[in-house]
């Protein structure tokens, strides 16, 4: 078990599990790591779970809610283009990240996998482009609760069954800290959503087990009456 003891001592060096010009060119992640607008960037962690998810999952379908410059948007397309299969709808309102984040789609090499979307969750025109659902999304836009909370209804509109939702920034006291609202953020507003949804199973992902105060939580999409496959099924008489 990891206590709190261990926390520092395992060191905050995470390696990234997607490295080499055949994937990623190390050299557009080196300038996007120190680029003057790459303010809260995605964890190495999280983008190394992202990275690992679409290639075990092959995904049909990706949707990034809140993509900033594009370092969590390059990292998806890169295991896509891997894979040679699927697409990734990148959501990002503002007029200059959006401009960043086009930029580094195209120097990545990716943007036959990525597309850049110039508009918010909840802009009616998003349902027409996506397809009918959507297989995982990964949510790090506006860590205001009541953001947060718009949000997650269009993920749950749009999440395929047995699909994988990734919220960013979770951590106990991080999200607490990043919510205007002070109404706890990311993390409150994911409990008080899947409250009563035994359908939306949740993982957190937090320290000290989670090298990174921010945390990352999944959620996996579920019938609760789906068949237990484990027994056989009665034989008819």
């Amino acid at each position: 078990m990891i206590s709190s003891e261990m926390y520092a001592a395992r060191g905050w060096n995470v390696l990234r599990s997607f490295a080499g010009e055949a994937s990623l060119p190390l050299s557009v992640l080196d300038e996007m790591t120190h680029h003057p607008e790459n303010a809260g960037e995605s964890a190495w962690g999280t983008r190394n779970i992202l990275h690992a998810f679409v290639l075990s999952m092959r995904p049909h379908t990706v949707l990034e809610i809140g993509s900033h410059i594009g370092c969590g948007s390059v990292v998806i397309g890169s295991a896509l283009k891997a894979n040679g299969f699927g697409k990734l709808y990148c959501l990002e309102p503002q007029d200059h990240y959006f401009e960043l984040l086009s930029d580094f789609i195209q120097k990545a090499g990716v943007q036959d996998f990525v597309r850049p979307l110039k508009m918010l969750s909840t802009d009616p025109a998003l349902r027409r482009i996506l397809p009918d659902a959507v297989d995982m999304i990964f949510l790090d836009a506006n860590h205001t609760y009541s953001h947060v909370m718009q949000d997650l209804r269009f993920a749950d509109e749009v999440l395929a069954e047995n699909g994988l939702l990734f919220l960013d920034d979770v951590g106990p006291h991080a999200s607490a800290a990043m919510c205007q609202e002070n109404a706890g953020g990311v993390r409150q507003a994911l409990i008080d959503f899947t409250r009563d949804r035994p359908d939306l199973q949740v993982i957190f992902l937090e320290p000290p087990f989670w090298l990174n105060p921010c945390g990352l939580a999944m959620v996996s999409r579920q019938r609760p009456d789906a068949q237990d496959l484990s027994r056989p099924n009665p034989v008819e008489q």
